[in-house]
């Protein structure tokens, strides 16, 4: 049942939710955003997910980025973000960060060929304790996750970072991360980091305080990602990055906000 609940229980949390120049010129106007999606359904093949609004549609999925991509936008890698961020490079106005939480087969199976129509690419951070070895078979009544065998497949079109290991669970109205010793958060990190050989991580459930923050810190990582809603800048906290969750009730005029489509 825990594992039922982990898309559902993330935006329950959120009140609130490529090709770089080098010369730089840090404006109030460069702003990035930074999307986030979970898990991918068709209408008609979800039947046990139907309340969760983790879950949007291949077709939503695919008529936003054909949205990006007619409107001229081109995905940039964490590692571009990173540097951005840090004023080392600058990137083109019509930038966008492309996200996926904790690693269902769904992602495969339905976004990664939208993705590569556009040549787009996205990251997905994955919760190294729910992976199997080998491929599971598709079953829109599961939450299937992807499995290492499938990493090297998709890695055209996908970067994979870490989501914790066996942390991404809530005891009472708390995140492990939170409500856990930290001696035992920071074995969970480092394993997670360790697995994927990862330089990036995103909050289970966004739900973070200065403790975890110094404990991913310390664990290595360069970037955290939250679910604040805005966008990204030069100077923006590396383990603070903000990103916008999409949900099956974001509008199409919603979502050109949240780019700054016109």
């Amino acid at each position: 049942m825990r594992k039922g609940i982990i898309i559902l229980a993330f935006f329950l949390t959120v009140s609130s939710l490529t090709y770089a120049s080098q010369s730089p010129d840090y404006t109030k106007e460069q702003r990035v955003p930074v999307l986030l999606y979970h898990h991918i359904l068709r209408k008609e093949e979800n039947k046990k997910f139907k309340h969760n609004s983790g879950v949007i549609t291949p077709e939503l999925f695919a008529q936003q980025m054909k949205l990006l991509h007619d409107n001229g936008y081109k995905t940039v890698t964490l590692q571009q973000l990173e540097q951005f961020i840090t004023r080392k490079i600058t990137l083109p106005k019509k930038s966008i960060v492309i996200t996926f939480d904790d690693g269902y087969l769904s992602n495969l199976t339905y976004a990664y060929p939208i993705l590569k129509k556009y040549n787009y690419t996205a990251a997905l951070f994955l919760i190294t304790g729910n992976m199997k070895t080998q491929p599971e078979k598709f079953n829109p009544d599961k939450l299937n996750y992807i499995s290492w065998s499938e990493l090297p497949i998709y890695s055209d079109v996908f970067q994979y970072e870490s989501h914790t290991n066996e942390f991404h669970r809530m005891v009472g109205n708390k995140s492990f991360l939170l409500a856990k010793p930290a001696e035992d958060v920071l074995i969970d990190l480092e394993l997670s980091k360790m697995l994927l050989q990862s330089r990036y991580f995103a909050y289970p459930y966004g739900k973070y305080n200065k403790n975890t923050i110094q404990l991913v810190k310390k664990a290595g990582y360069a970037m955290a990602f939250t679910t604040r809603p805005r966008k990204a800048c030069p100077g923006t906290s590396l383990l603070e990055v903000p990103r916008y969750g999409i949900l099956p009730t974001t509008t199409m005029q919603q979502f050109k906000n949240i780019i700054g489509i016109p």
